[in-house]
């Protein structure tokens, strides 16, 4: 299902320190999986589903990423330009800057992460004007690593701390935003933090539970399991 909404902004500026050694070079989202940055495998999916403009944030090594882009050419599917963090914005920071050159609806999503949910699906849930923003959740069997997600139907009504064992709904990092949704934010600010709580306050956020392929390499096991798991991913999938 294509989805209606163009425009991805893709978090891609953190530090990455739980990988050691790993990212003392190379940014997080830039290290090889199955032989590609695993970026790529990102920026191909958004491609998949229709997204035509991509913006990374970007801080960490940002000359590296800047390296990438040069290398890989351009792409008559996708856009890919770069925002530049001067200084450390959080999550959703680089958002509130970003201001007028934001579609009215866009897609928020992490540079470390590969969450195959349907974009389509998502966007739609933002139809109507009922919602501001989206979340796509992934069913784990075990949510002490991420935090819960609670549901009242499609409502969230709660994002619990992390810690908490068993299965469960967990934030899959994915978002359907609507632009008014951060009239009144100023840099930096936690998207996690500050934006999705008052969300859930004004019960205005919903969550779209999927089962789709997974997998975040923000820790050396996870880093390692995606060297085999995302191309047979990707070629089930194209």
């Amino acid at each position: 299902m294509t989805a209606p909404i163009r425009q991805a902004v893709v978090l891609a500026g953190g530090l990455g320190s739980r990988l050691g050694t790993l990212t003392a070079e190379t940014p997080k989202p830039l290290l090889p999986v199955g032989g590609r940055p695993f970026l790529e495998w990102v920026i191909g999916n958004l491609a998949r589903h229709g997204v035509a403009d991509v913006v990374l944030t970007i801080g960490y090594r940002a000359e590296a990423f800047g390296e990438w882009l040069e290398s890989r050419g351009e792409s008559p599917d996708i856009r890919v330009t770069t925002f530049v963090e001067k200084t450390p914005l959080d999550t959703g920071g680089a958002l509130a800057l970003l201001g007028d050159e934001l579609d009215e609806e866009f897609f928020v999503l992490n540079g470390d992460t590969l969450f195959d949910v349907p974009l389509g699906a998502l966007a739609a849930e933002l139809s109507g004007g009922r919602v501001a923003a989206a979340v796509a959740l992934r069913t784990v069997d075990d949510t002490g690593r991420y935090g819960c997600v609670r549901l009242d139907g499609s409502l969230v009504t709660s994002f619990d701390e992390k810690g908490e064992a068993g299965p469960g709904l967990i934030n899959g990092g994915v978002y359907a935003l609507r632009r008014d949704v951060l009239a009144d934010l100023r840099a930096p600010f936690s998207i996690e933090r500050d934006l999705m709580p008052r969300l859930v306050a004004d019960r205005r956020l919903v969550g779209l539970p999927s089962e789709s392929f997974f997998i975040d390499i923000g820790v050396p096991d996870s880093l390692e399991q995606a060297q085999q798991s995302v191309p047979r991913w990707w070629d089930d999938v194209t």
